[in-house]
C-alpha cells in the first residue's frame, strides 16, 4: 500500500501532462470540441438520445448518441460555428444555435427533450436540417 501511495503524485503529473497535451494538439490543429448533455423535462438524463450537429452553412453533419448519464461529444472540430439538436422518439430538442468552436476548447451544451408537438413552436430554420 506504501508503495502505492508513493507512485500516486507521479501518476497524477504523468496524467496532467498527457491532458495539457492532447488539449495542446487539438488547439495547434486548430480543432476543438462541442459536448455536454441530454435532459427530459424533469432534468433527469436522457440516455441513447440522437444528437445532430451541423456547421453553419447547414453541411458538416454529424450525429451521435448519449451514453447512459445522456452526455455526447463531438470532437476535433474546425473552429467555427455550429448548431446542435437532440431527439428521440417522440421528443426533440429545440436547435441551439451560435454554438461557438475554438481550437484547444470544449463547448459545453446542454438540451431538453420535449414532446414532437412543443417542438413545432420553437421555430426551427429552414436552413437546418430536420429529423
Amino acid at each position: 500500500m506504501k508503495r502505492l501511495l508513493a507512485l500516486l503524485p507521479g501518476l497524477v503529473v504523468f496524467f496532467l501532462v498527457l491532458a495539457l497535451g492532447s488539449l495542446g494538439a487539438l488547439s495547434a490543429a486548430g480543432l476543438g470540441t462541442v459536448g455536454g448533455q441530454v435532459l427530459d423535462l424533469k432534468g433527469k438524463a436522457v440516455a441513447d438520445a440522437r444528437v445532430t450537429l451541423q456547421d453553419s452553412e447547414g453541411g458538416h453533419l454529424q450525429t451521435t448518441e448519449t451514453n447512459t448519464q445522456g452526455r455526447f461529444w463531438f470532437p476535433s472540430l474546425p473552429e467555427g460555428q455550429y448548431s446542435v439538436r437532440a431527439s428521440d422518439p417522440g421528443r426533440v430538442s429545440e436547435w441551439r444555435q451560435n454554438v461557438w468552436v475554438s481550437p484547444g476548447h470544449q463547448t459545453d451544451v446542454s438540451l431538453q427533450l420535449h414532446s414532437k408537438n412543443q417542438a413545432s413552436r420553437f421555430g426551427n430554420s429552414s436552413k437546418l436540417a430536420h429529423e
